[in-house]
């Protein structure tokens, strides 16, 4: 289900091209869902909430996040934090006062600190009965198994407070995850997008216009493919005249070999875990796409080992080459660094995981959010229940903000990266053997598979997959059997 962060950048797509400043708030179906920029009147019946205003008496709702994948200053914000003139610090702040004002509440958000410290202070709340915690915002997949399996997370479908059909709410990914036909892991527009996708330099793309064409329409006409991309990275390559290949010469692509390379799997149609027709779960790349999956473990491989391409990893020490230099046609960016090219001299694009070949149906991206989890303690169900739905209600202004803060003044000049975004966000896709991969040493290393072929030398993807495969599997489904 589409969530209304897609719907305000539909809007500010076609905004672009009839108004001269960015609108927000509208339906993708025509109808407008606010008055607030629509197209229709502000007769127009306004949206309503389905949680009725209420007073809690100020009590406390407490939200504890991981702040590893939960960016300090996107989700929960302190008055003194505030820097004048950012409209998404403005954004942040009045979404929890909006929430505290319609509810009686005082929300408190609470860091657990880094991916391996967060889970001690949940798991003590829990193990001691104390309901210290209304919220867990998680690590994209430290703790998350063993929160669920050691009965830290309840059901979001026990709350009635939460229209989990609701436009706001992303119900599809939720069921990805979903064990037993129970969901433990929360997605709604209250967790802003998190995923890697391909920046490029348009200048550098222009010198070579003749061969590389139009970038966007390869991606409408479904042929920006990994072949093609690669094909394009390989235009450049430049020492600078010292003879040695370095972070100060100049490539057609780079890269942090690690996490984002995992994304190439799955904008290639290769989920890791599926469910079988026995109920089962299996690791499905080398069951139904044997040759694909070998074939793009081999292709990454020689592409970040090509001299055209710049990597640097978890292992080996080097810096980091960016957009930013001037020295890289394209780059892989996560949606938050977007922020940092605003002030950039070089222009930057935006594109979407290239896919296999021109025959898949659709783009895909590796969603990288952390995961909203309900602690088994909470003691106030209507209470928590209305907050949780709230926050996700009254997001819509925030994720307009996230949007105009990654390409900022750029927008207005960029209405296809705009639609770029667009297509990069609406192809979001969860995968148990990403967020359950704490469920077992082996799943864990199915899940860098092709990383550590990269960069730690490890066995190709087919000798990978025989040595976890079986454990991997066993321990999953140990996991749902227990719930």
């Amino acid at each position: 289900m589409k969530s209304v962060t897609l719907k305000i950048m539909a809007l500010l797509l076609a905004a672009l091209m009839v108004l001269p400043m960015l609108a927000a708030c509208g339906d993708t179906d025509g109808e407008t869902s606010d008055t607030t920029g629509g197209v229709e009147s502000e007769a127009t019946t306004e949206r309503q909430p389905a949680v009725a205003k209420k007073d809690y008496d100020d009590a406390e709702f407490v939200a504890i996040y991981c702040a590893d994948t939960f960016n300090e200053g996107y989700f929960f914000i302190d008055e003194e934090d505030r820097k004048p003139g950012n409209d998404m610090d403005d954004k942040v702040y009045e979404r929890a006062l909006n929430v505290e004002e319609y509810l009686g509440v005082d929300i408190i958000a609470e860091s657990g600190g880094n991916y391996q410290e967060y889970g001690t202070p949940i798991m003590n709340a829990v193990n001691a009965g104390d309901d210290s915690y209304q919220m867990v915002m998680t690590h994209v997949y430290h703790q998350v198994a063993t929160f669920i399996t050691s009965n830290v997370f309840r059901d979001f479908n026990d709350f009635e407070s939460l229209q989990l059909d609701a436009d706001y709410w992303n119900y599809g990914l939720m069921e990805d995850l979903s064990i037993n036909d129970k969901m433990y892991c929360g997605y709604n527009d209250f967790c802003l997008a998190n995923c890697y996708m391909i920046g490029f330099n348009k200048d550098m793309v222009a010198e070579y216009s003749n061969t590389v064409g139009n970038l966007y329409d390869h991606v409408r006409n479904k042929t920006w493919t990994l072949e093609k991309m690669i094909e394009f990275t390989g235009l450049v390559s430049q020492d600078n005249g010292d003879g040695k290949w370095d972070d100060q010469d100049t490539y057609g692509f780079s890269c942090f070999a690690w996490v984002p390379l995992v994304s190439f799997q799955h904008s290639s149609d290769i989920p890791i875990v599926k469910e079988g027709a026995d109920g089962d779960f299996y690791v499905s790349p080398m069951v139904d796409n044997a040759e694909k999956i070998v074939a793009l473990d081999e292709m990454i491989y020689n592409f970040m080992n090509a001299e055209s391409t710049y990597t640097n990893s978890p292992f080996d020490g080097k810096a980091a080459l960016t957009l930013k230099s001037g020295r890289v046609m394209f780059e892989i960016v996560n949606n938050y660094s977007l922020v940092s090219t605003k002030e950039d001299d070089v222009k930057v694009g935006v594109l979407p995981y290239p896919l296999w070949d021109s025959k898949q149906e659709s783009y895909k991206t590796l969603s990288w959010n952390g995961v909203l989890g309900i602690p088994t303690t909470v003691q106030n169900d209507e209470m928590v229940g209305d907050v949780i739905e709230m926050l996700a209600w009254f997001s819509e202004p925030v994720n307009t903000a996230f949007y105009e803060t990654l390409l900022g003044s750029k927008v207005a000049d960029a209405p296809e990266d705009v639609e770029m975004l667009n297509l990069v966000w609406g192809g979001q896709v969860s995968d148990m053997g990403l967020v359950f991969s704490s469920s077992s040493g082996q799943m864990d290393r199915l899940l860098y598979a092709i990383p550590q072929h990269v960069c730690d030398k490890a066995p190709a993807y087919a000798t990978h997959y025989k040595a976890n495969q079986k454990a991997a599997e066993r321990m999953l489904n140990k996991m749902f059997e227990e719930k």
